[in-house]
């Protein structure tokens, strides 16, 4: 029943968006509406209001406006005439200059465009679970992107950036996502403790790749995370005074001197702090083995060790870009091994995990060279990712590129900044929904081009069956999770519509360009065969969903 009713909500909204879009242009450019349609076929409930029909009807793949004289606006399974009573003539879509003409089917794609943003903008809006939000205090820092070099660090607070008032992270991460080539650097006033400190950082431009749909995007950043890390700690020489003190790559430093510290730059501080000859109790908590026959399972203990301080702890460095794993007959198994520490990829080095990460996964087909540090020696190592195939129930084969290890990956790794007062929460709102949605349009576009390049395969696109059985699940996860699953086949079926084919809103574009371009109609016979040759496209579209869509629910109930 949850699917059910998900799915004629979900349908039910992006089909009447989409449809109401293509009815109110048309109506405000006096063009006569004969039917409102959702769904395609035979309709189960009809209903007339004044000169127009509202239907919805039995198969819901879509939907339709049918506008009087046109019959591409029609069912692509029973088209409506071309025929105009003398009457109706100048009310006919035909009759309309080509502009009006492609307002009205631009209007169709451009509301589900829209609706995203009409659904997001007030759920952030209004929700209480923003009144407060992440501060502008800087988190952990990675040494080797810009904000560090320019003089940030870890814990300063950002009041202003080019002389605008900052409270909170989301107005922080603004400025830097709307930030351009030639921008020049960012002024930013930063307290340091009491002290006001003046900085300027020039965002870098870098690339991200998406590992599932293999899809590489470029954005900018300064090199921080809106989060602390916890004191995990890596053992950079193993002659050092950490060593000597039994302290381990991958130990988390719990107190120094029976000073707690939760932060690594609490750790970093109080072993710093200690002269040198002198000692100090430290605290650590260590993985052990749970059961010898389960090597995956691990208990925490806790040991208390005694450290002699050298005045600099210069044998310290966070274990996040360390390697926790490594597959054995893979490409990190035979140049890698547990307890290496990454310092460089390509020749650019990284002292955040996520940053680390980052930069493995960029262009995965891609050989990496790698420095890293193995019992206090540098080595240089190249890996050559395996392309391997998967299967999954939902999406087939999957080719990925692998390397084989993993980073340190704690779940209790990070811990959160303070939290503010939402200074502004319609900026917070559009900021956090152009953000989202941008995103989602450059993976649909990109995965778009990839089908008919055949980077991607066809057989991941997907017809009722699967929006169905999704909706139900979705819907299950909570509100968050069909929202934007909502928000995603609401941005496809606005880009679907838009591409240049006979019967879909491009295509229909495209002919009324044309037709602008050359200052006439197209001939009929022309018309019509474009007619003709679009609705076997949309049907032979629909027929191949639906045959992923069987595929695919055979692959799962055989999984399970």
């Amino acid at each position: 029943m949850v699917s059910i009713l998900a799915f004629i909500a979900l349908i039910g909204v992006l089909i009447t968006a989409h449809e109401a879009g293509h009815f109110i242009v048309a109506k405000l450019s006096g063009v006569k509406v004969e039917v409102f349609s959702i769904g395609f076929g035979r309709p189960i409930v009809k209903l007339k209001r004044g000169e127009t029909e509202y239907r919805i009807a039995w198969l819901p793949l879509g939907g339709y406006v049918r506008m009087l004289g046109d019959p591409a606006s029609g069912d692509p399974m029973s088209p409506g005439s071309a025929h105009v009573a003398e009457a109706d003539r100048g009310r006919s879509l035909m009759a309309k200059p080509p502009l009006v003409r492609m307002a009205i089917y631009a209007a169709g794609p451009a509301m589900n465009l829209i609706l995203p943003f009409l659904i997001l903008v007030p759920v952030f809006a209004l929700s209480d679970r923003y009144d407060q939000v992440t501060s502008s205090t800087i988190g952990a820092l990675d040494e080797a992107l810009p904000a560090w070099k320019a003089g940030l660090r870890e814990g300063d607070v950002v009041e202003a950036i080019n002389g605008e008032a900052i409270s909170t992270f989301w107005q922080v991460a603004r400025f830097i996502d709307t930030y351009s080539e030639g921008d020049g650097p960012l002024r930013m006033d930063v307290r340091r403790g009491d002290a006001p400190v003046h900085l300027e950082v020039t965002p870098e431009r870098v690339e991200q790749t998406h590992r599932l749909v293999n899809f590489t995007r470029s954005y900018f950043r300064i090199g921080y995370q809106p989060m602390f890390q916890a004191a995990d700690v890596a053992v950079a020489r193993p002659d050092g005074p950490l060593a000597a003190a039994g302290v381990r790559t991958f130990d988390r430093v719990l107190a120094v001197d029976g000073k707690p510290t939760p932060r690594y730059i609490d750790a970093q501080q109080a072993l710093a702090a200690v002269a040198a000859g002198a000692e100090v109790d430290v605290q650590v908590e260590r993985d052990a083995p749970l059961d010898p026959r389960l090597p995956f399972l691990a208990k925490r203990v806790t040991h208390t060790l005694r450290y002699r301080g050298d005045g600099a702890a210069a044998d310290l460095r966070h274990a996040g870009p360390c390697i926790s794993s490594v597959a054995p007959d893979s490409a990190a198994g035979e140049v890698l091994r547990p307890g290496d520490c990454i310092l460089s990829i390509d020749g650019v080095p990284h002292t955040l995990g996520a940053f680390v990460q980052n930069r493995l996964g960029r262009r995965p087909e891609e050989p990496k060279t790698l420095e890293i540090l193995r019992d206090g020696e540098r080595l240089t190592v190249t890996l050559a990712p395996r392309k391997v195939t998967l299967q999954d129930p939902m999406a087939g084969e999957i080719q990925q590129w692998q390397l084989g290890l993993v980073l340190l990956a704690r779940p209790d790794g990070f811990l959160p900044l303070d939290s503010v007062e939402n200074p502004a929460r319609w900026g917070h709102a559009w900021a956090e929904t152009t953000q989202r949605v941008g995103l989602e349009i450059e993976m649909l576009v990109d995965s778009l081009t990839g089908m008919f390049t055949g980077r991607v395969s066809p057989t991941q696109l997907s017809g009722p069956i699967t929006i169905f059985r999704l909706a139900g699940e979705y819907a299950r996860a909570g509100m968050d999770v069909f929202l934007r699953f909502l928000i995603l086949l609401s941005l496809s079926i606005g880009l679907i519509n838009l591409l240049p084919v006979p019967v879909l809103d491009g295509g229909q574009i495209l002919v009324a360009f044309t037709e602008l371009i050359i200052r006439r109609p197209l001939p009929a016979k022309v018309q019509d065969v474009l007619l003709r040759v679009g609705v076997v496209l949309v049907l032979t579209l629909i027929v191949f969903a639906l045959g992923n869509d069987l595929v695919r629910e055979w692959r799962i109930q055989s999984a399970d």
